[in-house]
């Protein structure tokens, strides 16, 4: 059974670490990415970037290409070491598709560093809405499958689909509109407490009226925003209220730490689908460094 450990600390120097073998990084964006990539430089002894292509169904790890449901051919010469994946530069898929990797490799354990922003970048505004609206994601290119995680469905299959909320409302009204969910079969997902008192209110404003218009009656959880093993925990309970013959779709579109509970979970649960909107993110999307966390998964 797996098992999530987690440490935190409002410094760097504040974690309990020994040095890992291999440090897989995304791009860094913004102040807390480029300190989470140091970070994971000095204490890998070796490092490789990972990024995934929505459009060809490939990843790239250290310039070696291959069919993302190939992942696990890019990490077979590391079973056996300690290996560390830095999601604050990583996106959703490659978290994903390295965690799912891993676990076909039956690594006993592997980690996962988390830097959490002080700030988000709101819309530039003198309204007082505006202190609402984040400017997050440059583009939303559209719902994609993800190679590993696709749940074929049609109007006769039973599903129960669970979206995972952030600040960016119109990520679930897009997903609603394009997918045709029914509204009784959706459920919403909060991150409370949120990273900081009150934040959790910009969540709540943003979605309500796209939760209302769309008559989304499947159920309200909560889980920690920093909390992946809550965000797991979560979707265990959902998953194991299916009906027979249910399937259950994950909508990972709030916290990167949800976001990690959800990929754990995927990648543990080969029956469980995934969908994803794969957003290119806003550079400066946040300022400063409020809190670093490391996640040990253990198998």
């Amino acid at each position: 059974m797996m098992q999530i450990r987690m440490q935190e600390s409002i410094r760097e120097n504040g974690l309990d670490i020994q040095p890992w073998d291999l440090g897989i990084i995304g791009e860094p964006l913004d102040e807390r990415g480029t300190a989470a990539v140091a970070f994971i430089s000095s204490n890998s002894n070796t490092v490789v970037s990972a990024r995934y292509d929505p459009d060809g169904f490939y990843i790239d790890i250290d310039g070696k290409v291959r069919n993302a449901e190939r992942t696990a051919e890019l990490l077979e010469n590391w079973r056996g070491k300690r290996i560390v994946l830095e999601t604050t530069t990583l996106g959703f898929v490659e978290v994903f598709l390295c965690s799912k990797a891993l676990i076909d490799l039956k690594v006993t354990s592997f980690y996962m560093v988390y830097v959490e922003p002080k700030e988000y970048t709101t819309v530039a505004g003198g309204r007082l809405l505006d202190k609402r609206h984040f400017d997050l994601s440059e583009e939303v290119p559209g719902f994609k499958g993800i190679p590993g995680a696709t749940l074929v469905t049609t109007e006769r299959t039973a599903q129960r689909t669970a979206f995972f909320l952030g600040f960016e409302e119109r990520r679930l009204d897009v997903a609603l509109v394009s997918q045709g969910f029914r509204p009784s079969e959706v459920a919403v997902i909060f991150g409370v407490p949120a990273f900081t008192p009150g934040w959790e209110m910009h969540s709540f404003a943003n979605n309500i009226r796209v939760i209302q218009d769309h008559g989304l009656s499947g159920g309200i959880h909560f889980c920690g925003a920093e909390n992946p093993a809550s965000a797991y925990d979560t979707l265990e309970s959902l998953y194991d209220a299916l009906s027979f013959k249910e399937r259950l779709i994950v909508g990972p579109l709030g916290t990167k730490p949800n976001g990690i509970g959800a990929a754990l979970f995927a990648a543990s649960h080969s029956e469980v689908g995934l969908l994803y909107d794969h957003p290119r993110k806003s550079r400066r999307r946040t300022s400063e460094i409020a809190r670093w966390h490391i996640y040990e998964i253990v198998l």
